[in-house]
């Protein structure tokens, strides 16, 4: 028997997404967006798991559901701000039940469910030109 196949980045020069959110279907659509726009990505199921993810390699960009178990959006969002290695990573939250107006979460960006990808995208490559690397 052969060993198994190396994984192979499909975008190794792209910048890192880490996107977080509890939902298979969620994370699978949006790795399949952003590699196809040229970003490499990293899933998590829930805010712990995202920062564990974050120790091992600091993204470009985090984009987080807000409801999720174990750690949600918000409490990942103000532990990534507390944190010196991630306080620059620009933070885009998500939800399909909280308007923006009625968070007190440091964020970059807020999108309501369900999102346009076009925008999404947008938005994450301006976010990303924006910050210079720490």
């Amino acid at each position: 028997m052969s060993a198994p196949p190396d994984i192979i980045d499909a975008n190794p020069d792209g910048k890192l997404v880490l996107v977080v959110d509890d939902e298979f279907d969620v994370l699978s659509a949006y790795t399949m967006l952003f590699e196809f726009h040229g970003f490499r990505v990293r899933t998590a199921g829930n805010g712990a798991e995202a920062l564990a993810a974050a120790a091992l390699e600091r993204p470009d960009i985090i984009v987080s559901d807000l409801m999720m178990p174990v750690m949600d959006g918000a409490e990942l969002c103000l532990r990534c701000r507390a944190d010196p290695a991630l306080r620059g990573v620009p933070f885009i939250l998500t939800s399909a039940g909280i308007p923006r107006k009625d968070l007190a979460i440091p964020c970059d960006t807020f999108f309501k469910k369900p999102i346009r990808f076009e925008a999404l995208v947008d938005e994450i490559n301006k976010l990303t030109a924006a910050r210079a690397p720490d």
